[in-house]
């Protein structure tokens, strides 16, 4: 090895394989490989002899890696390790280069995510912020999701959840160290109409539905019986008739959501084990994991509730799930084509099953049940929530305001 002042003219002179050790900076050195020439600094620190690669002639000149040297060199005099602090920094550059919103997704957010929460955030997330997904999670800036809430075409509502579902993975990003601040911290909820117009089924809709449900019940017997005939025609094995009193789950399920205020994914998780029918107060138990605010809540059953749920039982002896699925036989995920059609049938084609559930909210306000109890059972987080059914009272509000005209008189 030289030992020389490294300069321009020196290192053009050096051959494969050698290298030029400097004179005035200690440590300072270039060495001639196969792709070109190459600087670096040597020095010791705490007894360890180590080596920090300063860069490549012709990416930089001989002058600027003399400066670099002289400023590395400066961080060992003072205690730091030039090689340390390169190999944390280009770990934190993999770091956010290759954790993508797609691959926190995909791993490290599924270690610390519930499978329910899961299940509704990631398809939520992929489906709603595409863009992103890409994207290295530090490069996502709280400007570019404030320009994607200003541009959603739907409800405030409805971008708030998409907001929401976000805000809760950047939070997880946040407690795994891939970013320091959630740029979530900075974009703001659309303001929502709190008091907008609660759907509830009015008597007559109920009874329209009730006697859609009784008129779907009669075709499926007709077709069933036509099915056998169809069957015995061909020497086939027949179905049994359907002779019960319900033919499937749709009947059960609309009077149980009717008189309990269960919400879709609850009636689709209830468990026979859940459901007390023999014990002097009858009840439904909706259990914390298959809760929307995995909260444990009991729920009393009313002597017509207790009576289709003992024939649904009874007829068609579920095991685990008490509405399995027809075609698996485990839980059941949607009633979407039986739903939209039943409703079509009723005369109610905005109808929701979700309506059900404030069905049995708004009854229960309207016959001045107390909001403490409206919310145990509907399983509130707070009473702001409940406190909605009461605005769908207008007899209230009108006994309110005749206050004010009897004065007057």
């Amino acid at each position: 090895m030289g030992v020389k002042k490294i300069t321009e003219t020196e290192i053009t002179g050096l051959k494969l394989g050698e290298s030029l050790r400097d004179t005035q900076i200690t440590g300072f050195r270039a060495d001639r490989k196969k792709t070109g020439v190459f600087f670096y600094l040597r020095y010791q620190l705490s007894g360890k002899r180590n080596t920090v690669k300063i860069g490549k002639h012709g990416s930089i000149t001989v002058a600027q890696a003399r400066e670099l040297a002289k400023s590395l060199s400066g961080d060992v005099a003072r205690g730091e390790d030039p090689a340390l602090k390169r190999k944390i920094e280009r770990a934190e550059t993999t770091k956010q280069t290759h954790h993508t919103l797609k691959a926190f997704l995909e791993g490290g957010y599924l270690d610390v995510t519930s499978d329910k929460t899961a299940a509704d955030v990631i398809p939520r997330v992929k489906r709603n912020f595409k863009e992103y997904l890409d994207k290295p999670i530090a490069e996502i800036t709280s400007l570019q999701l404030n320009k994607w809430k200003h541009a959603y075409k739907g409800k405030a509502s409805s971008c708030n959840r998409e907001l929401t579902a976000l805000r809760g993975v950047f939070t997880k990003a946040v407690n795994a160290g891939l970013i320091d601040i959630s740029p979530m911290a900075k974009v703001k909820k659309l303001k929502e109409d709190k008091n907008k117009k609660i759907r509830f089924l009015t008597e007559p809709e109920e009874q329209q539905l009730l006697n859609a449900i009784e008129t779907r019940q009669e075709q499926q017997r007709e077709q069933r019986q036509r099915f056998i005939q169809h069957c015995k025609s061909r020497a086939r094995k027949a179905p049994e008739p359907l002779n019960g009193s319900i033919t499937d789950h749709i009947k059960p399920m609309v009077i149980l959501a009717l008189n309990t205020g269960l919400r879709r994914g609850e009636l689709f998780n209830l468990k026979t084990k859940d459901i007390d029918l023999c014990s002097k107060y009858p009840s439904v138990t909706v259990v914390g994991d298959g809760e929307k605010t995995g909260q444990t809540r009991l729920i009393p059953l009313n002597n017509t509730t207790v009576q289709i749920m003992t024939a649904w039982l009874n007829e068609f002896k579920p095991i685990d799930y008490v509405f399995p699925s027809p075609k698996t036989g485990e839980r059941m995920d949607n009633i979407k084509s039986a739903w939209v059609a039943l409703r079509k049938a009723a005369g109610l084609p905005d109808l929701r099953l979700h309506d059900l559930r404030h069905t049995f909210g708004t009854r229960l306000a309207h016959a001045r049940v107390d909001l403490v109890t409206i919310k145990e059972l509907m399983g509130h987080e707070d009473l702001e929530t409940t406190a909605r059914y009461l605005h769908t009272n207008n007899e209230r509000k009108l006994q309110a305001v005749a206050l004010l005209s009897r004065a007057y008189n």
